[in-house]
């Protein structure tokens, strides 16, 4: 490096070995040249910055270098000329973009002595930008793309659903519609069996009513005469006789929710009703004939208590005529935004109050298990509504089992890594899904650098090595 044209000072000078390691420690690149634009020292963040090689900076001046185009442009060769300050931003051969500023020195009768040049690197600043440019891009459209699907889903009878599986299942469903034969419907508890079956009903074209009932919800010694109803005098306060829910479904369709629970003496008496299509009142004498197209639905293993002798075997069969099996929400997570949204819409509908979910609370939501279905999302959804603040609800807003759960997902994404990798490929992956989400998770670079404990320029250098958009 040429120092030789430079001031020189005994080694016993403190302050000149101050001076010295203060600038050819400096992040910033650091350039001194004299009158006439001859380099006279430089440091080592000037070369990395600059691209321009030290032999020439050594052999010509930085008006020689302008001229000669071996720099897009020179500041200091226009401080030379003005004897004034000059700032430029260039764009350097080695893909790097500094802001690079002149700054003379004059003696007292304003004649030029030096001229020093400071370069300092912007690049990551500008990929900072960059990426917070698209940043908002993405957020936006990812909003609009939130508001597209809410703004497709038909909330007057239709199913909620954006899955290819629900798909398959509607159809399924509209085929079996037009037919007056059993449907049994399974699935676990909470997947909107309920829902399906007043769906069915509303394509089946009957004119009579849906009825619903829950088997498991009625007492044993209510439920026949709930089902079947009762002459004036059948037992002891029956003061008029009354329509069973069978009876009130002639025409339409009954719904026999948890049929499962149904008791076993009850048992035989439905499945006759199934065989004959008459129901004989409660201490009545004649049987009436009765239209209606009976569902059962149960989330219980109905052929294991057929072999526990809990469930009759030919009742079993009447119901499984045709079978439909509603998957639970965490195999069919692209219903999740349009059931948000449906919700969120009844609720504004009620109160009022537009409220909208941000993308964060959605990551969420699309990474929970849901093991309560579509009826605890629905319980999760009214709960967040009327608990947010500034009409919008944030993962902090989540209930605690939401928040731990995508939380304690990240030592799962290492155990799915393949453990024949070597080392520093296992590592860099993990460090890759890591850093990704954690970025998921937060608004801003810095926010995210601030989670991880680094600094937001190893941030950057981290997210281009390994690749991450």
């Amino acid at each position: 490096m040429n120092q030789t044209r430079f001031y020189q000072a005994s080694d016993n000078d403190e302050l000149f070995k101050l001076i010295t390691t203060i600038f050819h420690t400096s992040h910033d690149g650091l350039a001194i040249c004299d009158r006439d634009g001859y380099v006279l020292l430089y440091n080592e963040a000037y070369l990395h910055i600059t691209g321009v090689p030290a032999d020439v900076l050594d052999r010509y001046s930085f008006i020689e270098q302008k001229e000669l185009h071996l720099v897009p442009d020179s500041s200091a060769a226009r401080a030379i000329q003005t004897k004034q300050t000059h700032s430029v931003i260039i764009d350097y051969a080695n893909g790097r973009k500094a802001i690079n500023t002149a700054t003379p020195l004059l003696d007292e009768n304003q004649e030029l002595l030096f001229v020093v040049g400071n370069v300092r690197d912007i690049t990551e600043l500008n990929q900072l930008q960059q990426e917070l440019e698209e940043t908002r891009q993405i957020n936006s459209a990812f909003q609009q793309a939130l508001e597209k699907i809410q703004n497709e889903i038909d909330y007057e009878g239709q199913l909620i659903y954006r899955s290819n599986l629900m798909h398959r299942i509607a159809a399924l469903a509209d085929r079996f519609a037009v037919n007056d034969s059993p449907i049994l419907l399974l699935g676990e508890s909470g997947v909107g069996k309920d829902v399906l079956a007043s769906y069915i009903h509303a394509r089946s074209g009957r004119t009579g009513d849906f009825i619903k009932i829950n088997c498991g919800a009625i007492p044993d010694h209510l439920l026949e005469s709930e089902l079947f109803g009762y002459e004036k005098g059948a037992f002891t306060g029956a003061t008029q006789a009354k329509e069973g829910l069978l009876e009130l479904a002639h025409s339409g369709t009954i719904f026999l929710d948890e049929v499962g629970d149904l008791p076993y003496p009850l048992q035989v008496k439905l499945l006759n009703v199934l065989q004959d299509g008459k129901i004989r009142r409660l201490g009545g004498k004649t049987s009436r004939q009765v239209n209606m197209r009976i569902i059962a639905a149960t989330n219980s293993d109905l052929e294991a208590m057929v072999e526990r002798k809990q469930f009759r075997q030919d009742l079993y069969y009447r119901l499984n005529v045709l079978t439909i099996t509603v998957p639970p929400l965490r195999e069919r997570r692209d219903d999740i935004p349009a059931l948000i949204f449906y919700f969120l819409k009844m609720l504004e509908k009620k109160y009022q109050r537009q409220i909208r979910v941000e993308a964060d609370a959605l990551e969420a939501f699309m990474e929970y298990d849901w093991p309560g279905n579509i009826r605890e999302l629905k319980n999760v959804i009214e709960r967040a509504y009327h608990m947010c603040e500034n009409e919008k609800i944030t993962f902090d807003q989540l209930p605690a089992s939401i928040r731990k759960a995508q939380q304690a997902s990240l030592p799962l994404q290492m155990a799915k890594i393949d453990s024949s990798l070597p080392l520093k490929e296992a590592v860099d992956r993990f460090e890759r899904e890591y850093i990704q989400r954690i970025l998921g998770e937060t608004r801003t670079m810095q926010e995210c650098a601030d989670r991880l404990g680094i600094n937001i320029s190893t941030l950057v250098r981290k997210k281009r090595s390994l690749g991450i958009k």
